[in-house]
């Protein structure tokens, strides 16, 4: 994962980005996102935590290393991008250099994201509520190149925009308008409680009532990894960066920088928190209705900061040829120095991608879920939504211990997919799970794939003890 983050930042010749769902849960990745009133126990961090105090969750649930990862592109086809992702150090021909310069100038080029969980855990008690705890991985990352910028980009001194001699009396803001490259990239450990707030209606023998409100908070301290965030518009550049050194890039010769470690904790270029709520409403423990607001926070970068300037282009050496291959933490300099000049900077500040999420679920019967969920960016930060994200999802379970996820998920800007999941379990106490966030990329949708896959292979669910309490159904 580090090779592919570090050629996201590397690409630094101006920038935005492009926030996706969250898909580190495999019983979410498989419904497209649908989430927000469907999922308890430790899958609803992050996502709403009034759904801890659900009564039918687990007395106790927890997981390790659990993985989701999405890269999306309508500037490559399906086998592009999966070479791109699973072969990085192979060498471009000359050809696939000329092919690339001719098709990455498409918006929304690329975008990647990734959440890895590497442990979560939930505990359930009837009459305080929910708790949950986890450490996770978060990134976010875009790719958008002007046609001027993808020629140079694969294609350098040779690049036709390049040899015409009116570059060398341009700015880069005017030359290469209309170009963003972005990341961001965070860990996070998240603690949230979410409990009934209060109920309408008779009583039942077990505390339940007809109608149920519930509410819920997570609190999450952040540290910062990697950061770009810049962008070139209307002939105006603006940029930051800010990459912690496990990333080794090659930056070049810089004056008066080296990146140096930092942070005592995890290496961070940055910190910040965080806060998640949201709340649910349960109707005769079969239809549930649920809000919330999620990423509400910032970081603030302190450590290895660079700031980008705004010069006449550079004139290019014959034999610099552009980028040759995927992997280019040893390319780097290329784009820190040869083309953009960068220079020490001060701190500053980015937002996260605040979302606001309303979500829809019903049980039909014991087997069968289906739901809903609108996810609404709020906020314009470079790595949130651009518009809003709609899901339809549903779950079915054939038998005690399999489950089938699938549903229809996507905007208009990322396209519209067909998600798919399986979860094996409980076997005992242990589940397994995975997704596909798009499986149709993997027949015909070689004009925008969307390689999508959520993975969760070690999970412990611990029942209630008390035999008259509803199963758990999460």
């Amino acid at each position: 994962m580090k090779r592919l983050l570090t050629l996201l930042t590397a690409v630094s010749v101006s920038f935005t980005a492009f926030g996706q769902i969250d898909m580190g849960v495999p019983a979410a990745a498989g419904k497209g996102g649908t989430a927000n009133a469907m999922l308890g126990n430790f899958d609803c961090i992050g996502i709403n935590p009034s759904n801890l105090g659900w009564r039918d969750n687990h007395v106790f649930s927890f997981t390790v290393a659990n993985v989701g990862l999405t890269a999306q592109s309508r500037a490559l086809d399906f086998n592009t991008l999966r070479n791109a992702l699973t072969n990085p150090s192979d060498t471009f021909t000359m050809a696939q250099k000329q092919e690339y310069a001719n098709t990455f100038a498409t918006p929304e080029g690329f975008n990647f994201t990734a959440n890895i969980n590497w442990f979560a855990a939930s505990i359930y008690f009837p009459k305080f509520g929910g708790l949950a705890v986890n450490v996770r991985d978060r990134a976010f990352a875009h790719v958008t190149l002007s046609q001027n910028a993808a020629e140079v980009m694969f294609l350098g001194a040779n690049a036709p925009a390049y040899l015409d001699s009116s570059a060398l009396t341009q700015n880069i803001s005017s030359f290469f308008d209309g170009t963003s490259i972005s990341m961001l990239h965070y860990r996070e450990v998240n603690i949230a409680y979410g409990r009934k707030i209060f109920g309408l209606g008779t009583k039942a023998e077990d505390g339940t009532q007809p109608i149920e409100f519930f509410g819920g908070i997570g609190f999450k301290m952040l540290w910062g990894l990697g950061n770009v965030d810049a962008n070139i518009q209307n002939g105006l550049l603006a940029g930051n960066t800010s990459l912690t050194s496990t990333y080794e890039v090659n930056y070049g010769n810089i004056q008066n920088f080296t990146s140096v470690k930092s942070g005592e904790v995890f290496n961070s270029v940055g910190q910040g928190t965080a806060i998640d709520f949201g709340f649910s409403t349960v109707i005769n423990e079969k239809i549930r209705a649920a809000v919330s607001f999620s990423d509400m926070g910032e970081i603030t970068w302190t450590q290895n900061l660079l700031l980008a300037s705004d010069t006449i282009m550079p004139s290019l050496d014959s034999t610099t040829t552009g980028i040759n291959s995927w992997d280019m933490s040893s390319q780097a300099s290329y784009f820190f120095g040869d083309l953009v000049n960068y220079d020490p900077g001060r701190e500053y500040t980015t937002k996260l991608p605040g979302r606001m999420r309303i979500g829809y679920g019903m049980k039909i019967g014991e087997r069968l879920q289906i739901g809903a969920d609108v996810v609404v960016p709020l906020n314009k930060t470079s790595y949130n939504l651009a518009s809003p994200y709609i899901a339809l999802g549903a779950e079915i379970k054939t038998f005690e211990f399999l489950k089938f996820h699938a549903g229809v998920a996507g905007n208009q800007d990322i396209g519209w997919n067909v998600p798919a999941g399986i979860t094996i379990g409980p076997i005992g106490f242990f589940e397994i799970g995975l997704a596909s966030g798009d499986v149709l990329t993997y027949f015909s949708k070689s004009d925008n794939p969307n390689l999508s896959f959520a993975l969760g292979v070690i999970r412990f669910n611990f029942n209630k003890m008390d035999s008259s309490a509803p199963a758990p159904t999460n």
